[in-house]
């Protein structure tokens, strides 16, 4: 601490009091002395220390009974407080005055350098103490803003999607309508136009939904029940249905754990990570997707391994990024799959990555804490 500390001596022998007093002033400390309990917890309410030396034996309160006082008292709380005694030796006596509150317990003759150093000690702890504190306190306060901020993003993120599927709409209905009516009256060029401004709609209507989605996904999972992933598998491959038909893809899984947390998010992992083996297919080559889990201690390692394209290693790390897209608008996409992947793995408290080998295929893997039921049965059959 910068400030010089304070301590409060309390013992009714003047001797050893004032050669205590002399030790501790020269070094450094400033030093107020008390010759009985009540002395001493006046003055404590008075100077409010940072740290009392008090006597077991006093001759109007019971050293444990002053330290009882001191720890019971708001105030009193922060203050360290070492008891001194030169009869009560033996263990069962230092047992009792930690017992009373007391963070320390010293048997006199002391060598003053031990003393010294014991309450120099003492002190660092304490500020050691105090400092992780006021850490916590500005990490909870962290949090909190965090929260609402993040709570702000995603209400913001809904209001601009729908505001703007509005506008959009409008503009895709009427160039289809313009389309359909004045067809035969345009020109090849103005019907490629026309083209332009579909295609235009339709791409800003999937980033508009991908960039809700991942402001959803983002949020603590609302719901942390037990889910069965060997279910979740089937719902992601049903809304996959149509592409899974028309690529002609293999997927096969071994069994999949189960694991807390929320069902729908997990339905997104799983439908991101099988539509981009899909739709990253090498040309001529059936995709063939393979999944399986293996327990790793206390979570579960979950890996998509497909035979695509694969990914140069410059950009495994990357790709997770938000509109990250290794192939430009030759490969249909937003860009924002794998950064959901990635916010929904890391909300349940695991982590994502990718192994890949460049015309072979890629292994995308990611974490999930096991439950609590099988980390004890683990535990239990250790």
């Amino acid at each position: 601490m910068d400030r010089a500390a304070t301590i409060i001596n309390v013992d009714d022998n003047e001797h050893v009091r004032y050669v205590r007093a002399r030790i501790l002033s020269r070094a450094g400390f400033i030093v107020h002395d008390a010759a009985t309990g009540s002395e001493g917890l006046k003055l404590i309410a008075e100077q409010k220390p940072d740290l009392v030396l008090l006597d077991v034996n006093l001759p109007d309160l019971s050293g444990l009974d002053v330290c009882r006082r001191i720890k019971s008292s708001p105030n009193g709380v922060a203050v360290i407080v070492i008891q001194i005694s030169a009869v009560a030796v033996a263990a069962p006596h230092a047992t009792a005055g930690l017992d009373s509150g007391a963070d320390a317990y010293l048997i006199e003759p002391i060598d003053p350098d031990v003393l010294v150093a014991t309450v120099r000690a003492m002190l660092r702890l304490r500020q050691a103490e105090s400092d992780l504190s006021a850490a916590n306190e500005r990490l909870q306060a962290l949090n909190a803003e965090l929260q609402r901020s993040n709570e702000d993003l995603a209400q913001f993120a809904f209001a601009a999607s729908h505001d703007l599927h509005e506008p959009l709409r409008t503009v895709a209905s009427f160039a289809a309508l313009l389309g359909k009516t004045a067809q035969a009256k345009l020109t090849d060029t103005e019907l490629q136009y026309l083209a332009f401004i579909s295609e235009g709609s339709r791409r800003m209507q999937a980033l508009i939904d991908g960039l809700l989605t991942y402001s959803q996904v983002g949020q603590k999972p609302k719901s942390t029940q037990l889910v069965d992933l060997n279910a979740v598998l089937p719902w992601a491959l049903e809304n996959l249905r149509e592409r899974i038909s028309e690529s002609g893809a293999e997927i096969s899984s071994e069994p999949l754990p189960s694991v807390t947390g929320d069902e729908t998010q997990f339905v997104h992992v799983f439908q991101n990570l099988i539509g981009n083996a899909i739709k990253y297919s090498r040309p001529g080559v059936k995709p063939t997707i393979r999944l399986n889990a293996t327990q790793k201690s206390d979570h579960w390692m979950i890996a998509v391994r497909d035979n695509g394209i694969g990914i140069p290693s410059e950009y495994t790390q990357s790709i997770f990024g938000v509109f990250k897209r290794l192939h430009g608008n030759e490969i249909p996409g937003t860009g924002i799959g794998l950064a959901v992947c990635r916010r929904v793995v890391e909300a349940h408290g695991g982590e994502i990555w990718v192994e890949s080998t460049p015309g072979e295929g890629s292994s995308f893997f990611f974490t999930l804490p096991m439950n609590s039921g099988e980390r004890e049965m683990d535990r239990l059959t250790a």
